[in-house]
């Protein structure tokens, strides 16, 4: 133990190099300072960076990330046992379009009855039986679930997150942050994407047409996701932290990118958009948790896919099938010919030998009849 309060373990996948340190702190925050090991024709670009779903706090050096957050935010995962208290999270570096996401994964452990995290598991047990979250997939116009989890590239994905107070007042809910993966577990999973960051932004807007719709009223909040080039063919899953506030009391927010205006834009009241400036950098968003209830929710699996893949391959089916019948037509052509011809030949020589020369074989003419006149 650090200071008798302290981690207890701390488990990493660290890159070589010492690349990963983390100081798993005992005032409920952690201290991670991570270089993402990029090619040295790579410049680090600290907006293609998560923890979470949080940014970096600075940028330590010119390959070097520093990140300072409190457990309670960035969408740690926590995991209670007997004998201790885990905080999950992942850090994600954005190589694209040329390569593929950097991944670690980031775990703290602590002892439960020295940690002093009791006032983040106190919200959470306060929250349970409060209200119930949900999340899922829509048809086009929102009316009922979807009937097809494909996708193709390109076409909207709708999405849907409700919850329903019990014992409460009215809520208003609200989407944290939301990252695709291609497994259930993100811990686990091959390929990762960050949908919504920096607390409610909807960062897929600023480089494809996803946005969010108006409400129809506090307690559910509905997207639309365009299909992307994410792991293609695959099973996909989005993990995201949704929240749920007394209305009277929220001051969380949910921002969208227009494309047309080129600005960031504030879903429940564009007249208050400039809350949204921070969405290229960092948001540092700070309320009183205890009025607030929080959930974890996975949706999937869907898939998205190429259409122009799968014409081509139908295309290329019907070339092929087209040939073959026109092999098959001539085929018959040719055999139907030959046949009349064979038939023909049997005909003119049966003719010849049955009378022409007289109806039989060997048959000579007499010499005397041919003499006579």
């Amino acid at each position: 133990m650090i200071s008798g309060r302290l981690l207890l373990m701390f488990v990493a996948a660290a890159m070589a190099q010492n690349d990963l340190s983390v100081d798993c702190g005992g005032d409920d925050s952690v201290t991670v300072r991570w270089r993402p090991g990029l090619d040295l024709s790579q410049k680090l670009d600290p907006f293609r960076a998560l923890l979470g779903n949080c940014p970096p706090s600075f940028t330590v050096s010119d390959d070097t990330l520093l990140f300072y957050v409190l457990l309670r935010d960035c969408g740690f995962l926590k995991q209670v046992t007997a004998d201790r208290v885990t905080y999950s999270n992942m850090l994600i570096y954005d190589r694209r379009p040329e390569l593929p996401f950097i991944s670690q994964s980031v775990q703290c452990v602590y002892d439960p009855a020295v940690s002093k995290t009791t006032a983040f598991s106190a919200v959470e047990d306060e929250n349970e039986g409060l209200a119930t979250f949900s999340m899922e997939l829509m048809n086009s116009d929102f009316s009922t679930p979807a009937q097809s989890m494909r996708f193709q590239l390109g076409s909207n994905i709708p999405i849907r997150a409700t919850v329903e107070s019990r014992s409460h007042g009215p809520l208003k809910i609200f989407m944290e942050s939301c990252v695709a993966a291609t497994d259930a577990n993100i811990s686990r999973a091959a390929q990762v994407h960050p949908i919504i960051t920096n607390v409610g932004c909807l960062m897929e807007s600023k480089s494809g047409n996803s946005s969010f719709l108006p409400r129809r009223h506090p307690a559910e909040i509905r997207l639309y996701l365009q299909a992307f080039k994410f792991a293609l063919g695959q099973n996909i899953f989005l993990h995201c932290d949704l929240e749920a506030w007394d209305i009277q009391s929220v001051d969380r927010k949910a921002c969208h990118y227009m494309q047309q205006q080129r600005r960031w834009e504030l879903l429940d009241d564009p007249s208050q958009s400039y809350v949204c400036s921070c969405c290229e950098s960092t948001c540092f968003w700070r309320t009183d948790s205890t009025k607030g209830m929080s959930a974890r929710k996975v949706l999937g699996p869907f898939v998205m896919e190429d259409q122009s893949q799968s014409d081509t391959s139908l295309d290329t089916q019907s070339s092929t099938e087209h040939g073959l019948t026109q092999a098959l037509l001539w085929l018959l052509v040719v055999s139907v010919a030959a046949a009349l011809v064979t038939i023909m030949g049997v005909l003119a020589v049966s003719y010849y030998l049955c009378f022409w020369r007289g109806g039989r074989l060997g048959y000579r003419p007499s010499r005397d009849l041919l003499t006579k006149y």
